[in-house]
């Protein structure tokens, strides 16, 4: 007969303390609503979804320790919220966007399963770190792989690249269907590689360069909301570019 286990909280929890799960499960929430805007072919308003979400999964952990609050529960909460916003949701979108239409569809889906694997691969390679000490101070430097929310929003970039620099172009880029199904298993294989991409989480800058550092985040965050669809690829594009650079300081033992 299965007996069920008593609930080790045997003390009131306040409050607070569910306030970084709210805000995951909001990131959850937020992120599968994209699937319900690209079924109603609603492009942008599904891509801003998992953006959204991106957002949201890079300050819930920080309110987690401001407030004392970060548990496992939350960790492994934040890893399954972060594989259903980055690795399924964006593989659907594409899929309904682009690939619903090509004719090798079986291929087009394989490449789509083979992101969602990668994904799922690279956030339990995350899983297992956290609990390793690090035996590298490298690594404060550098992720192993594509984070799983850059992996998200470099996958969608044909998608954002339609939207104004396509139609600038006259490109129908959707249609590009081969073009973007290797692109997408070259995303995919940047998620699961070992390959070091840039970690800004302990990077510092010299109070004499404060200043400008400012300046250059708000022109960046203007252009981010005034222009979205130009900047976020032109960023994609920088962000791609700096691996091999990252792989070269790393192994060259230059950082």
């Amino acid at each position: 007969m299965l007996k069920i286990r008593k609930s080790i909280i045997t003390k009131p929890v306040p409050l607070i303390k569910l306030i970084p799960n709210s805000i995951t499960l909001l990131g959850l929430v937020t992120g599968m609503s994209s699937i319900k805007f690209a079924l109603d072919s609603r492009w942008e308003l599904a891509v801003y979804c998992i953006i959204v979400a991106a957002i949201i999964d890079g300050i819930d952990g920080r309110i987690a320790r401001m407030l004392n609050a970060a548990s496992p529960f939350g960790a492994e909460l934040d890893s399954l919220c972060d594989f259903a916003n980055f690795g399924i949701a964006p593989a659907y979108l594409i899929y309904l966007w682009s690939f619903q239409q090509y004719e090798y569809k079986v291929f087009s889906s394989a490449v789509m399963l083979l992101f969602i694997v990668c994904m799922a691969l690279r956030l339990a390679r995350f899983n297992v770190g956290i609990y390793q000490p690090k035996q590298d101070k490298k690594t404060d430097y550098f992720f192993t792989g594509v984070p799983a929310p850059c992996g998200a929003l470099l996958a969608l970039m044909p998608v954002m690249i339609d939207f104004e620099i396509g139609t600038l172009l006259n490109i129908n880029i959707r249609t590009h269907t081969i073009t973007i199904n290797i692109y997408l298993a070259i995303i995919a294989f940047l998620l699961a590689s070992r390959l070091p991409t840039i970690s800004t989480k302990n990077l510092s800058i010299k109070p004499e360069y404060l200043s400008l550092a400012m300046i250059l985040v708000a022109i960046v965050i203007i252009n981010l909301i005034i222009y979205p669809w130009y900047s976020l690829p032109l960023i994609a594009v920088i962000y791609i570019l700096s691996i091999p650079i990252c792989y070269f300081f790393k192994h060259r033992g230059y950082w």
